[in-house]
């Protein structure tokens, strides 16, 4: 394997440096960039970088919508997503988003590294587990929710997650009380799920909240 130059996107900068550690010790990395944001992964993607490993949750953004710059890129490199979470909807998002590999975080470094040589080999691996998923959803592919919400949805989220009442969501939001219910509503439909409950736990198993 020739050596490649990595890009780590993390926001926590000790796992970022935990994780710098461990990949320098590897005889195929030539170099490692870092970004813990959107305006620094921006500022590093001309770098000819590689693989890039990326966190899904970020500070400010998320995996998809960052892959969704890199798909502006004349040669853009391979991507790994790395998370710890394992909503269906958000595996099912990053596939169709064309990402090469995805690895859960506690399924530890080995697998990271043995993700990085399959997808060097072979241009994209995916563990059994998220076979398992594409498997499991061909049937609905096109019809899975997405997980990239609008600022006001995110807003609304976030204060359904807080206990607000409609009445306290409409004055947090600036809008009429049947505004805030009509929204809530239209969320609920539009990520699939059945009530707030539902959508509260669609938010956080997917990153969202």
């Amino acid at each position: 394997m020739s050596k490649l130059n990595l890009l780590l996107v993390e926001d926590e900068a000790l796992i970022r440096e935990g994780l710098r550690s461990l990949l320098e010790k590897e005889h195929f990395v030539k170099a490692i960039y870092e970004a813990s944001n959107e305006h620094e992964f921006k500022s590093q993607i001309s770098r000819g970088i590689d693989i890039v490993l990326m966190d899904f949750r970020l500070h400010g953004t998320n995996g998809l919508e960052l892959i969704a710059l890199l798909k502006k890129e004349v040669s853009p490199p391979k991507v790994i997503v790395l998370t710890g979470l394992e909503g269906t909807e958000l595996i099912v998002n990053l596939l169709k988003s064309g990402v090469h590999g995805i690895v859960y975080k506690l399924d530890g470094y080995k697998e990271i590294i043995y993700t990085i040589r399959k997808v060097i080999e072979l241009g994209s691996f995916f563990t059994d587990k998220i076979v398992n998923i594409i498997q499991s959803n061909a049937y609905q592919w096109d019809h899975v929710p997405t997980v990239l919400l609008t600022l006001p949805e995110k807003d609304l989220l976030k204060a359904i997650a807080d206990g607000l009442t409609t009445k306290e969501i409409s004055i947090s939001l600036k809008m009429t009380e049947a505004t805030a219910e009509t929204y809530r509503v239209r969320l609920i439909k539009k990520v699939g799920v059945h009530n707030t409950a539902g959508l509260l736990a669609y938010a956080y198993r997917n990153g969202i909240l």
